[in-house]
């Protein structure tokens, strides 16, 4: 069963950055459950498979508050396979330490890997126009890269992929375009 973790403080933006996510697992007809973050307990944690972060709308920082920084605690210690999408990436990178930096980037952009990164990227594909939308980004500094691989950077890192978890990390949304990432991450 695949746990799609929701972060978004208002019902509303569900429908734009968690129902796409759901809609791309029922066309491949694999088994998720959706639940908030707040809500989560060790049982659902243990009977997941893979989680994936969705992310939430541009206004929306309230799962990076403090007061709910607890509830990522299992980010250090969930062995299996994990994908966080936008406030997804930022929650797993903050749960090791790394700082936000503002960045405001809104629409289709297109981005460089430097390596194969989810069956994107490598040799034959280098570029791939992504779908941008958020306020923050994770700074790029000796925190990241002592904890995470960096597979895509413009002015902030967009893929990144823990160095012994198979945990990724993007800051675009593969749930609007690029679906594939979200197919090859099924496969991890």
């Amino acid at each position: 069963m695949i746990l799609i973790i929701n972060i978004c403080k208002e019902e509303m933006h569900t429908l734009e950055f968690v129902k796409p996510i759901e809609d791309i697992l029922k066309k491949v007809e694999e088994p998720f459950t959706t639940m908030h973050y707040s809500k989560i307990t060790k049982k659902d944690l243990d009977s997941s498979h893979r989680i994936i972060i969705a992310g939430t709308s541009l206004k929306d920082m309230s799962y990076s508050e403090s007061k709910n920084k607890s509830k990522f605690k299992f980010l250090l210690s969930y062995n299996k396979p994990l994908l966080g999408i936008c406030g997804g990436m930022q929650l797993l990178c903050m749960s090791y330490g790394c700082k936000l930096t503002k960045c405001q980037e809104i629409g289709l952009k297109s981005i460089n890997f430097n390596a194969k990164f989810l069956g994107v990227g490598g040799l034959k594909e280098k570029s791939r126009e992504v779908y941008e939308l958020h306020n923050m980004g994770v700074k790029d500094d000796a925190t990241l890269k002592k904890y995470f691989n960096v597979y895509a950077k413009t002015e902030v890192v967009q893929a990144v992929k823990h160095k012994h978890f198979k945990h990724y990390g993007v800051l675009f949304h593969p749930e609007v375009r690029n679906k594939d990432i979200i197919l090859n991450f099924l496969r991890e």
